[in-house]
């Protein structure tokens, strides 16, 4: 029996010093991460809180330092997930999901995140703040579109639309578009109607998806010597599939893409039914204070006159990114046609283009942000069974500005510009083509 007294005291003494044996190096350990978070020694802060983490599973306060420490936002959510766990009653916790769930591209996780946090703190400034920016994050659009083109040729091209959407889990998001496309040129006049569903998402940080599909239907008519006279309408599937992925520190970045699609932007190209199968690869990669980039691109031009034709393409670029919000490149792309085309668009044996540009993103998170991609170069080209012709300057530019009229509806304006001997932008009507595209847009959030 005495046997038996003193085995039973012993299991006690063991079961209350072992865990004050365990937390005393833990509470040591949270004082020198706490120093290192005020020396700002992120590597030996983060060093120790995980040595905690392993030490004592269940302490709460390591999770939300790593997730300040973390050197992405996907890392920092998963941290600050796992401290939310820990810590259900903590408002603040449910608050950092919910702003990394924003960065993150996951609107849907990231108001239910600062909605949990509402209910905890519904007095918080801070919190009622990100509420009300999930909110608009999560709400589903409609998007009334319009606009115009012209060429040189002298073909126009009017269009208007609309497009829906609205957000999935996962980051993931669904739209429908209907667009459609008024086609005239001096004889012709072509329509083209769109219905396309996409979908698009991050399902991981480094990982952009995007899908769309539908159906493009054309109708043409016209005046020839026998009078007016219309072609009828076709129907045709449409398909686009991108997969894009990025380094989150900095490092390489892939981006695969394949299309199918109208290869129609004059009324001859409509009643030609031209349809190009397109297919490209490009990467960028971190080269010291520089980046490397290149694409290849293959496509396939079929249309009812005459035999499929091929159009090979190649990019290289010599990228310095100044600062996060621009960059200076110099360029070289080449490409050329398998041969000449009488179906309405212009195909030369090959064109070289060398050219300086500049990318620039302005505004950020504020009410106007605005996008700037231009070049300046010169360009050459040889015509099927001809010598290569002389370099002639080629200028193109491109412009995005988006104006937040009041929280729920911003105005937005995207103008494109050409002057070269040939541009690549879609199917060019003739040599030393000019090209002027402009369209707006009123995105209203619904609440």
């Amino acid at each position: 029996m005495k046997f038996v007294k003193i085995f039973g005291t012993l299991i006690i003494f063991v079961a209350l010093i072992v865990p004050l044996a365990a937390q005393t190096p833990v509470k040591d350990l949270l004082k020198r991460a706490e120093a290192a978070m005020e020396d700002e020694d992120r590597d030996l802060a983060e060093k120790l809180y995980l040595q905690i983490i392993e030490l004592d599973p269940d302490e709460s306060d390591p999770y939300y330092r790593l997730g300040l420490l973390a050197r992405n936002a996907e890392v920092a959510l998963d941290w600050f997930k796992q401290y939310a766990e820990l810590e259900p009653d903590d408002a603040w916790g449910w608050l950092a999901v919910g702003e990394k769930s924003l960065k993150v591209g996951k609107p849907l996780e990231a108001l239910a995140a600062f909605e949990r946090a509402a209910k905890l703190a519904p007095d918080a400034e801070d919190i009622q703040e990100g509420l009300a920016e999930g909110r608009l994050k999560a709400a589903p659009t409609l998007e009334p579109i319009g606009g115009f083109s012209q060429d040189s040729e002298n073909f126009r091209v009017g269009r208007y639309g609309a497009e829906g959407g609205a957000a999935l889990r996962g980051g993931f998001r669904l739209a429908g578009r209907f667009l459609r496309s008024d086609l005239k040129g001096r004889l012709l006049k072509a329509s083209i109607d769109e219905f396309l569903i996409r979908i698009e998402g991050k399902p991981r940080l480094a990982l952009q998806l995007d899908l769309t599909a539908g159906l493009a239907r054309t109708a043409v008519q016209g005046t020839g010597i026998a009078g007016r006279f219309k072609v009828d309408p076709i129907t045709t599937p449409e398909a686009d599939l991108r997969v894009k992925w990025k380094d989150p520190d900095g490092g390489p970045r892939f981006d695969v893409r394949l299309q199918r699609t109208l290869y129609a932007s004059t009324p001859p190209l409509v009643v030609s039914k031209a349809i190009m199968d397109d297919a490209r690869i490009g990467f960028d990669l971190p080269v010291g204070p520089l980046r490397i980039r290149g694409m290849g691109r293959a496509s396939l031009i079929e249309t009812s006159l005459e035999p499929s034709n091929k159009r090979l393409q190649a990019d290289a670029a010599l990228v310095w990114p100044f600062s996060w919000w621009g960059e200076a490149t110099l360029q070289y792309h080449t490409l050329g046609f398998e041969r000449a085309s009488d179906a309405g668009y212009f195909a030369p044996k090959s064109v070289e283009t060398l050219e300086a540009g500049t990318y620039l993103e302005l505004g950020g998170e504020g009410r106007v942000s605005a996008e700037l991609d231009l070049g300046i170069g010169i360009q050459r080209l040889a015509k099927q069974g001809e010598a290569v012709g002389p370099w002639k300057p080629a200028f193109r530019g491109w412009g995005y500005l988006a104006v937040d009229i009041v929280p729920t509806v911003q105005a937005r304006l995207e103008v494109e510009a050409y002057s070269a001997p040939f541009a690549p932008v879609q199917a060019v009507a003739a040599e030393n083509w000019k090209y002027l595209s402009v369209g707006v847009g009123l995105l209203v959030r619904i609440r």
